[in-house]
C-alpha cells in the first residue's frame, strides 16, 4: 500500500494516515503524472497543503504540487480531496521566452528550462546540439523541451520524480502477467485498426510530387486505406520519417488493459509478458485504493 506525505506551505511534512481513497494515473504519452487522495477534513490542511508525495516501500512513485483542495459533504462526512500533479506540469503551465537558441546543450535545457520548476538532473553530454531552436511566443517550456528531444535524440522527453529523462524512458525489468506471474482479474485486448496507417507518400524532391511510397506490410492493415503524405523537402525530414509513422500506428493499434489486485506503480515502461507472449511494453498504469480494496489497471502494446 502507497504512503503519502503532504508538505505545507511552511516548508513542513506530514504523513497522511488516514487516506481513505487514492488515484494515481500515469501514461508514457501524458506529460504530467496525476495523483488525487481523499482524507477527512481537515482546515490546517484544506489552507496550507502545498506538495504531496507518494511512496511505494522507499520509492518515491510521485511528487508534485497540489492544483486543488476541494471539500465536499457527503453521507454526513465532511472530507477533503486534494488533486496534485506531478512536476512536469510546471513545465506546462509556464511560458518560455520567446528567443533563438544556437547549438543548445541539455546543460542549457537543464539550467533554463528544469532547474526553475525543481528538475534536477538529465542526461549529460560532452556536445550540443549543432541546430538551433527557436522558441516562439505562446511555447511552454514543455514544447521546447520536446521540441529539443526531437530534433537531438528523436525522442519525447519524460519527467519521473525530480529527474528528466532527454532519450525517452525506459524502465529496466520484465513483468510477467497470467501464468506464473500477477495474477490477471479483468482483461480487454483491443485491434484498434483506427490506428493503422496503410502506406505514406512522401515528397523527396522540390520539382516532383509525392511520388515515393511505403506501404504497411502489417496483415492487420491490409484491407484498410488510411494515406499519410510526408514533404520531406519543406520539414527537412528523410524518408525515415514515413516509416516511423507506420510504425507508431502499428505499436498502437494493439492495446491491452489488464487490471491486477495492489500496487503496480512501478511499471510503467518496463517490457511485459501476457499469458506466454512477449513484445509488450507497460505505457500507462492507474492505480486506486478505496473501500473495495487496492488494485492497479495497467495499459500495455506491442512494441513492434
Amino acid at each position: 500500500m502507497l504512503k503519502y506525505i503532504l508538505t505545507l506551505t511552511d516548508k513542513s511534512e506530514l504523513p497522511l494516515n488516514s487516506v481513505l481513497s487514492a488515484r494515481l494515473d500515469s501514461e508514457l504519452d501524458v506529460p504530467a503524472d496525476s495523483l488525487s487522495v481523499t482524507v477527512p477534513y481537515s482546515d490546517r490542511l484544506c489552507k496550507n497543503a502545498d506538495m504531496l508525495s507518494a511512496y511505494s516501500g522507499d520509492s518515491r512513485v510521485f511528487i508534485g504540487q497540489i492544483d486543488e483542495s476541494i471539500s465536499v459533504r457527503e453521507s454526513g462526512k465532511h472530507l477533503l480531496r486534494l488533486n496534485a500533479r506531478s512536476l512536469a506540469a510546471r513545465l506546462l503551465d509556464n511560458e518560455a521566452e520567446p528567443l533563438v537558441y544556437a547549438n543548445p546543450s541539455n546543460q542549457m535545457m537543464l539550467d533554463r528550462h528544469l532547474k526553475p520548476f525543481g528538475i534536477t538532473s538529465c542526461e549529460e553530454e560532452r556536445h550540443p546540439l549543432y541546430d538551433s531552436i527557436k522558441i516562439d511566443k505562446g511555447m511552454s517550456h514543455w514544447q521546447v523541451l520536446e521540441s529539443y528531444c526531437a530534433k537531438r535524440y528523436g525522442a519525447t522527453p519524460r519527467i519521473a520524480d525530480t529527474r528528466a529523462f532527454l532519450k525517452g524512458f525506459r524502465a529496466q525489468g520484465e513483468v510477467i502477467f497470467g501464468s506464473g506471474g500477477v495474477r490477471i482479474l479483468e482483461m480487454t485486448d483491443s485491434l484498434r485498426r483506427y490506428k493503422l496507417i496503410s502506406e505514406t507518400r512522401v515528397r523527396l524532391k522540390n520539382t516532383g510530387g509525392y511520388d515515393s511510397r511505403v506501404v504497411n506490410d502489417n496483415p492487420d492493415a491490409a484491407a484498410l486505406t488510411r494515406v499519410r503524405y510526408v514533404n520531406a523537402v519543406a520539414d527537412n525530414i528523410s524518408l525515415d520519417t514515413a516509416r516511423r509513422i507506420i510504425e507508431k500506428g502499428n505499436r498502437e493499434s494493439r492495446l491491452v488493459k489488464i487490471k491486477c489486485a495492489g500496487d503496480l506503480t512501478d511499471i510503467l515502461g518496463k517490457s511485459a509478458v501476457i499469458d506466454g507472449e512477449k513484445g509488450f511494453l507497460a505505457v500507462g498504469l492507474s492505480y486506486s485504493l478505496s473501500d473495495k480494496g487496492e488494485f492497479t489497471a495497467v495499459s500495455l502494446r506491442k512494441e513492434s
